[in-house]
């Protein structure tokens, strides 16, 4: 009851979740060029996770895991009878593969050869991490797939969930519920804290789901999705900003119904991976472009940032590709070998910053 009356007064004054303003990219969070101005960069059409095992660094690619090398070779290490939703590495030397189809298959290690299935609600999987014997899984949605988060957010969906698998028994119970699209998991001391990307936050829970959440960073100008450990903290990969347009349209039930109804899924309005390749799509008119040019500093529905966070999970300097960029649709960052090695989905590029993590500033690599 006094939920439904505060979103009524929100609607009526355009406040809280009826607001349509979206927070600036300042402080640690300040534009920058760093993502495009890495010299190593490897074409990977199609990249999306990374995990590093071993010291071996290894991407997924479709239905394909690869082996990546310093040199920029890359060796196949194996092929599934799916498309690839994310990889975790499990202690240091098995690979958690999660599947489309839902299936989450352990290779090499103590659990070598398991194979887990939570259910058929569980197969939108968009993140893995393993702490204490467990394996946390977030599921983004319990009605779309993951190629289908555009839907989700233009949905207004709530329906991911937060599970944990024990890897010895198998068993799996639920953590958390009602979520809008986790994208991202970060076991630590305390709990764990996971991406909310619909909620533009990251929050801990207890590691068997007690306690209250504790929401860590809210109001985020883009969509958070996964995280990993970094020397002295952690790396969350932002995959699109948020704008005020996307914003309002959210807020427009009707209008986002007929839209999604009858208008080809490229040219929504919504954040993308990739955006600029049809003059058909929003926000590519002349007040985004100018003589065939499109500004760095425009209103765009894609671009690339990794945020580097202390401890505490707090923001301390961010990586960036602007409007005008080449490493969009940031689906993943790790750290390999004391540099920051990110996989750009929506332009299909994997880039490496080889500046340790103490040179590496607001504003971009020192």
């Amino acid at each position: 009851m006094i939920g439904s009356f505060s979103r009524a007064v929100d609607n009526l004054f355009g406040r809280g979740e009826a607001a349509v303003t979206v927070p600036p990219l300042d402080g640690a969070l300040r534009p920058n060029r760093a993502l495009d101005e890495a010299a190593w960069r490897i074409e990977m059409p199609e990249v999306d996770c990374l995990a590093v095992l071993g010291g071996t660094l290894f991407t997924s690619v479709g239905d394909a895991i690869y082996a990546l090398a310093a040199d920029g070779s890359r060796t196949p290490r194996r092929t599934y009878d799916a498309r690839i939703a994310c990889i975790a590495n499990v202690g240091d030397d098995g690979l958690a593969v999660a599947l489309d189809s839902g299936d989450v298959v352990i290779e090499g290690g103590p659990h070598d050869g398991g194979r887990f299935r939570i259910g058929p609600a569980v197969a939108c999987i968009t993140a893995m991490a393993v702490a204490g014997g467990a394996l946390y899984v977030a599921n983004g949605s319990a009605t779309n797939r993951t190629d289908e988060w555009q839907r989700d957010l233009l949905e207004r969906n709530a329906s991911g969930s937060i599970w944990r698998i024990d890897l010895d028994s198998g068993a799996s119970h639920r953590i958390a519920d009602r979520l809008a699209w986790p994208s991202g998991l970060a076991p630590d001391a305390s709990g764990v804290v996971y991406s909310e990307a619909w909620r533009h936050r990251l929050v801990r829970i207890g590691r068997e789901g007690a306690g209250k959440p504790a929401v860590l960073q809210s109001d985020l100008p883009g969509y958070p999705g996964r995280l990993s450990p970094s020397v002295g903290g952690w790396w969350l990969a932002v995959f699109a900003p948020r704008s005020q347009l996307v914003e309002f349209v959210l807020r427009e039930p009707a209008y986002r119904r007929r839209m999604m109804a009858e208008v080809p899924r490229d040219y929504w309005v919504a954040p993308k991976l990739k955006s600029g390749r049809s003059y058909y799509e929003p926000l590519q008119g002349g007040g985004v472009k100018h003589l065939g040019l499109l500004k760095p500093w425009a209103p765009t529905m894609s671009f690339g940032m990794c945020v580097w966070l202390d401890a505490g999970f707090q923001p301390r300097f961010s990586l960036q590709s602007r409007a005008d960029g080449k490493t969009h649709g940031t689906t993943s960052v790790v750290e390999h070998g004391g540099a920051a090695v990110v996989a750009a989905r929506g332009d299909g590029i994997v880039v490496r910053l080889d500046q340790p993590a103490n040179t590496i500033g607001p504003g971009g690599v020192a």
